[in-house]
């Protein structure tokens, strides 16, 4: 059976049930994935990706992994809560792993905020942004 997911139940799911529907097999953490992903808005020239099985880690029962095309320097990763975090998580890594910051998190699947943020990143991004000057440029403190 396929679950329907919209905002108003992705937001009902605590960390402890995401981690159930992780548990519960790749096509239900596929769905869910695919629900989070639709309402990423996605930056011209780039493209965003969810995690189906463990090919960024498998920390997170949703990872949802934003880059601009044919760029590997870094990438934005929209989180879920679960075992690891309580908060969903929007992440800068950069390639090899040397930076990587929380730059924003919150109770609740938040896409206006996420997405306003992923544009913003693309905008530095446009302009030769490296993920060290990304993070001091959004230097601010990160509330839950």
């Amino acid at each position: 059976m396929t679950m329907i997911y919209d905002l108003n139940k992705i937001n009902s799911l605590t960390a402890y049930d995401m981690e159930y529907i992780r548990q519960k097999g790749e096509d239900a953490r596929n769905e869910l994935s695919d629900a989070v992903t639709r309402m990423l808005a996605v930056p011209q020239n780039w493209c965003i990706c969810a995690e189906y099985r463990m090919e960024f880690g498998g920390f997170f029962p949703v990872q949802c992994r934003l880059s601009a095309d044919g760029c590997d320097d870094y990438h934005l990763c929209v989180c879920s809560p679960g075992d690891i975090s309580p908060y969903w998580l929007v992440v800068l890594l950069s390639a090899g792993g040397l930076v990587v910051r929380t730059l924003w998190q919150g109770e609740k699947l938040d896409p206006v905020s996420i997405n306003a943020l992923v544009s913003q990143v693309a905008g530095m991004r446009r302009f030769g942004c490296s993920a060290r000057t990304v993070v001091s440029l959004l230097n601010k403190e990160v509330v839950a």
